[in-house]
């Protein structure tokens, strides 16, 4: 039988790894030219599209530059239908579950057990990375969301995932901890469009805004306020100038890959508190099988 360490990418290069303890959920993995942080990997999630592929080609310049291995998952459809959401329902397999397996596994293959990460998604990915950061936020050194369409508003009134209330089928919301984590949010000052992909119904527009971009700027105003009264350190903020909704764009011409390589920079700088308990301590890194 092939081992783990086996399937891993060498230097520079990147590989769709299947890892048998994780089965549904692939992995493209990109090891750096020269790897210098072995206390970090960058996760990067996907949206609709569902193009890990895309994540891992627009980020892996990043990866070495930041000397650490990058991770792209890839939700399929059949078995991570509402991965945004991080899972469809009671009983469902959950898509959080899934890459905290991932985490437990890397974490013991490498050594590494205050290994934390640097979680990025993009629209519906970034669904995704901000409800996981709401119920394992000890797994996050810090969080970039880029153009969600939606929220999970941190109001326990609202029922999830819209709002923090009632997740019966998810582990319990963990907000304090969340508001701690470094967070970057951006969005094009051009994302106001309407799409078929865009979640709408009046609750959630009277709530949240009619556009991507008044959603995020709500979202951060909300998480601010919580923060600054926490003495946190506040969200930013960050509008990508002349651009829509397209994740390359977003990237390659808006500036938002300079922007998040920055913002990591300066979240590890103030970030050097020794870590007393290793991650997997936590209830929620038992392994997770997924039929195909």
């Amino acid at each position: 039988m092939q081992k783990v360490n086996e399937l891993l990418p060498s230097p520079g290069e990147a590989q769709k790894v299947n890892f048998p303890a994780i089965s549904g959920l692939p992995f493209w993995l990109y090891q750096p030219r020269k790897v210098r942080n072995m206390q970090r990997i960058l996760v990067v999630v996907h949206g609709i599209s569902r193009d890990a592929e895309e994540q891992l080609d627009c980020y892996r310049a990043m990866a070495d530059e930041l000397g650490c291995w990058l991770v792209a998952p890839q939700f399929k459809s059949r078995a991570f239908p509402r991965y945004q959401q991080l899972c469809a329902g009671s009983g469902q397999p959950r898509a959080d579950i899934a890459l905290n397996s991932f985490l437990a596994l890397w974490r013991g293959m490498h050594g590494q057990p205050y290994l934390k990460i640097w979680l990025a998604g993009y629209s519906g990915g970034a669904q995704f990375a901000h409800r996981y950061a709401l119920h394992h936020p000890q797994q996050i050194a810090a969080m970039i969301l880029g153009s969600a369409g939606w929220y999970s508003f941190p109001d326990h009134q609202v029922k999830y995932p819209r709002g923090i209330s009632n997740t019966q089928a998810l582990d319990s919301v963990r907000l304090e901890e969340m508001l701690d984590i470094p967070m970057l949010v951006t969005v094009g000052d051009e994302d106001i469009v309407r799409d078929s992909s865009l979640k709408t119904s009046k609750n959630l527009d009277r709530q949240q805004g009619a556009n991507r971009l008044e959603r995020a700027r709500n979202w951060c105003e909300l998480v601010r306020q919580l923060q600054q009264a926490k003495t946190y350190t506040p969200v930013q903020f960050k509008l990508l100038k002349g651009q829509g909704h397209n994740f390359y764009k977003n990237m390659q011409q808006g500036g938002m890959a300079s922007l998040v390589l920055q913002f990591l920079l300066q979240s590890e700088g103030s970030n050097n508190e020794q870590n007393t308990n290793p991650v997997d301590q936590c209830s929620d890194n038992s392994y997770l099988r997924v039929s195909n």
